[in-house]
């Protein structure tokens, strides 16, 4: 069980996510379209019948209207997104990742996916580059809740986690760059 001061600061912490990203707008592509492009977008062609059914399946008209059941089916598909696209879905990961961070790794990789997406590394210049761009629409507020959010990983997540979130805010965000 939780202490009510962790489950005070997740709520709080939940709170500052949802004002963050308020009214950031709805992309065209749906979680599961991405985990079409995720299964099969480089083994086979995705048909025209495939990616419309996969649209119509969607739930949201605000990213506050992601399930968590969307998220644990179509597990983190940060990686695939765009800007825009990224900006939209992050802050229902970040939720997820919240609501459930006393999970061992071996429940939820979730986490560690937000963490990872929120992470680049200047190991690979091009991936590097990608990240940052995928980060590039991001207001001050929301850097700010994402540093938070780290924070709080850092702190309050599974000891397998908490590493991962502290090597990000070291190396990408509390050098001013994601502030």
């Amino acid at each position: 069980t939780l202490s009510s001061n962790f489950a005070m600061e997740a709520d709080q912490l939940i709170s500052e996510i949802e004002l963050a990203f308020t009214g950031v707008a709805r992309p065209a592509t749906s979680l599961r379209q991405f985990l079409l492009t995720d299964r099969y977008g480089m083994s086979r062609e995705i048909t025209n019948r495939e990616w419309e059914q996969a649209g119509r399946e969607r739930v949201d008209s605000s990213w506050q209207d992601i399930p968590d059941s969307e998220i644990q089916e179509c597990d983190c598909l940060l990686a695939h997104m765009q800007a825009e696209e990224f900006q939209y879905y992050l802050p229902a990961y970040m939720r997820y990742a919240v609501k459930h961070f006393d999970k061992p790794l071996w429940q939820t990789d979730i986490i560690g996916s937000v963490v990872f997406s929120l992470s680049p590394s200047t190991k690979d210049p091009g991936g590097y580059a990608y990240m940052v761009g995928q980060l590039s629409s991001l207001n001050s507020r929301q850097r700010f809740v994402i540093v938070q959010f780290l924070n709080f990983v850092a702190t309050e997540a599974d000891y397998l986690q908490r590493p991962y979130a502290i090597k990000a805010l070291e190396q990408y965000w509390s050098h001013g760059v994601g502030t």
